[in-house]
């Protein structure tokens, strides 16, 4: 975690690098005797020895009792390093600035707020069989984030995992929005703490969409049941730990990035505590993408740094992407119907298209087509319903 660069002072820099590299090369710690030989080697014409002398020696006042206190100190160091790291990063982003390098200047911070203690080097894959088993099979395991709909969930062997991207595919108009709101729903219900973020509609309108699909009033009944809608809402509320937390956010659209998106989800967890489980974006179009790039290119990479950033936060991401002009007028979209853009749907996890026709619409039917499963059965379709008036989607029977 820690860099020479990063104390105040030369005497400080050097006798830091001293012991590193002894330390790496003789897997020992330097006694006081070649830390100042070596310092002999390295020091200016104008530093005198003495100063690192007396150095050592306020080092070796040190009361060696308190080193049982090993948390404490390693928290300190962990603080150090993330303050200084941080500030390295803010100096670089400044020459960036001049040099208009938004994407630079994002990296650094980025690699800044990522200093910690928490080294994850992987799994070891002929150690601890019986352990990663057991974790797949434990209750509440990895892939318990379920959808809406029951034959996809079974299709996936239970639902989804942690850090993948899913995506839900659909001409304007046809119900991306709607499922995004649905399986947010959902994922509230089964507990899972989630943050829903709107490009495109306000976050009052988000939730009195939800209020619907929560309490299952018709939308036109909202307004006038809102102390009933408050009541349904707390006793859903109470069923305690088995309801997760959901907040919504809006940003304006074509403004909010990867990055942001991280800065965001830092504010919520330094502010109210809160870490999401599922993150919700409606929708991937409408996030800023780099300009420089042709449009289906930029989609990709966006796409590319949503599923970065579900490895980065332990989370489950969802989004929705639109299709070209032939997805209205097929009668199942594939990724045929994504043309140029198929690159966006190429690091998902899980991408099914919804489908309708308008005798469909009139029914309040519509059919999903399983694009894309990296975790189980695809190709496959499941009709669901659409009750437009309480907006809720679910599995259709039959």
């Amino acid at each position: 975690m820690v860099k020479s660069g990063y104390f105040e002072y030369p005497t400080h820099q050097k006798m830091y690098n001293v012991v590193i590299d002894y330390y790496v090369k003789y897997k020992s710690l330097p006694t006081d005797d070649v830390i100042l030989e070596e310092l002999k080697r390295i020091k200016s014409s104008t530093e005198l020895l003495s100063d690192y002398k007396e150095e050592l020696f306020a080092i070796n006042e040190f009361d060696e009792t308190s080193l049982a206190k090993e948390e404490y100190y390693l928290e300190k160091v962990e603080e150090f390093a993330q303050a200084q790291s941080l500030k390295d990063a803010i100096c670089k982003s400044v020459t960036l600035l001049d040099q208009k390098d938004y994407s630079a200047i994002s990296e650094e911070i980025r690699n800044a707020l990522s200093v910690g203690r928490n080294v994850d080097l992987g799994l070891n894959y002929f150690e601890d069989v019986q352990g990663r088993w057991g974790r797949l099979s434990e209750e509440g395991g990895s892939k318990d984030f379920r959808t809406p709909f029951e034959s996809l969930n079974e299709a996936l062997d239970g639902g989804l995992a942690s850090k993948e991207l899913s995506m839900v595919v659909a001409p304007p108009g046809v119900g991306k929005s709607l499922f995004l709101a649905n399986q947010a729903a959902r994922s509230v219900i089964d507990g899972k703490n989630v943050v829903y973020v709107s490009l495109e509609m306000s976050e009052d309108r988000i939730a009195q969409r939800l209020d619907s699909i929560f309490t299952r009033f018709r939308q036109e009944e909202l307004g006038s049941n809102v102390g009933e809608v408050e009541s349904r809402l707390k006793v859903i509320q109470q069923q305690g730990s088995k309801v997760g937390k959901l907040r919504i956010k809006e940003f304006p659209t074509k403004r909010l990035t990867v990055a942001g998106l991280r800065a965001y989800l830092n504010q919520l967890r330094n502010y109210h505590d809160f870490v999401p489980d599922v993150v919700v974006i409606d929708y991937l179009e409408l996030l800023l993408a780099d300009a420089s790039m042709p449009e289906y290119q930029a989609q990709e990479r966006t796409a590319q740094e949503l599923r970065g950033f579900a490895t980065e936060y332990d989370c489950l991401v969802w989004t929705a992407t639109q299709t070209n002009r032939e997805g209205k007028k097929v009668d199942v979209i594939t990724d045929a119907e994504l043309a140029d853009s198929y690159g966006k749907i190429r690091v998902c996890d899980l991408v099914f298209s919804i489908n309708q026709s308008e005798a469909e619409f009139d029914r309040g039917e519509a059919r999903l087509f399983i694009m894309k499963s990296r975790n189980g059965k695809a190709r496959f379709i499941i009709p669901i319903s659409i009750d437009y008036t309480r907006l809720v989607i679910a599995q259709r029977k039959g």
